[in-house]
């Protein structure tokens, strides 16, 4: 019987790709919440929903979390419940959580998956509660942590490149932060790392993401690589009371040890 394979949200940057490149490695079941891009797609709504019905009829062996819900602007008691909702359904399969650089506060960068998660916004603090429930709800998870994606998805160019390519196409003025700190992957190679990990019996947190950089040398070296001119681009140091992150860039030392996978540079990245 093959290998069935729930991912939720498949509609999504991520998801998208992860539906290409999962479907070799078994049966793949997306779901959608509002539209669907994919043959066989279900409707699931992690906010009305529940799945356990679903998992034992069609027997799922592992569950792909890709839906970003920990941004939604609902009351925490209100999420808490959806996670521990979908966990109850979930818990006998293996489960793979796409978490974010997001769960820590940016004091110290280059994050180890052993430092102790410290977030310092609702959404930090959403990713991390929904990554203890994984952790203490299912025996054989998987908690993967990227950073920012970036990159050509079906073809298209995500919305961050993208929109900065046309505020500058359009001569708008552009302002990013030098010493705020990412590490920026290509979204096609985040879910090469994820179907690896998926497959794999690891169980345990990893960053899947690439080398430090700041945003701002991160934008001018993407849109130099689009062939965008950076006349317009310009570098600022953050407020001190600026109420994010400055420095999540994570450690990927695991990653390559587990995949062997080593991160494209934003000039490969974007002409593959």
């Amino acid at each position: 019987m093959a290998h069935k394979i729930l991912l939720v949200g498949s509609t999504g940057y991520l998801g998208q790709a992860l539906m290409l490149q999962l479907q070799p490695a078994g049966q793949v079941i997306p779901t959608h919440r509002s539209r669907a891009l994919f043959k066989g797609s279900w409707r699931y709504d992690f906010w009305t929903d529940i799945l356990s019905d679903f998992i034992q009829q069609e027997r799922v062996d592992t569950v792909v979390i890709a839906a970003s819900m920990a941004g939604s602007a609902v009351e925490f008691t209100v999420f808490q419940q959806c996670v521990q909702q979908l966990m109850l359904a979930i818990k006998h399969c293996r489960v793979i959580y796409i978490s974010s650089d997001g769960i820590f506060s940016g004091r110290k960068g280059n994050y180890t998956e052993e430092d102790i998660p410290d977030p310092i916004t609702s959404y930090g603090r959403n990713l991390h509660y929904f990554e203890q429930i994984v952790q203490q709800r299912c025996a054989n998870y998987c908690i993967i942590r990227p950073s920012y994606l970036y990159g050509y998805s079906q073809g298209k160019l995500d919305s961050r490149l993208s929109g900065a390519r046309e505020s500058l196409l359009a001569g708008k003025h552009l302002t990013y932060f030098s010493d705020m700190l990412k590490s920026p992957m290509e979204v096609n190679q985040v879910a090469r790392a994820i179907v690896v990990l998926t497959l794999s019996n690891y169980i345990g947190i990893v960053h899947v993401a690439g080398p430090a950089v700041s945003i701002y040398d991160f934008y001018r070296e993407a849109m130099k690589q689009l062939g965008i001119s950076c006349q317009h681009l310009h570098a600022e140091l953050m407020p001190a009371d600026f109420p994010h992150p400055r420095d999540t860039s994570l450690n990927t030392s695991l990653l390559q040890t587990l995949t062997g996978i080593e991160p494209l540079s934003i000039r490969d990245a974007l002409h593959m």
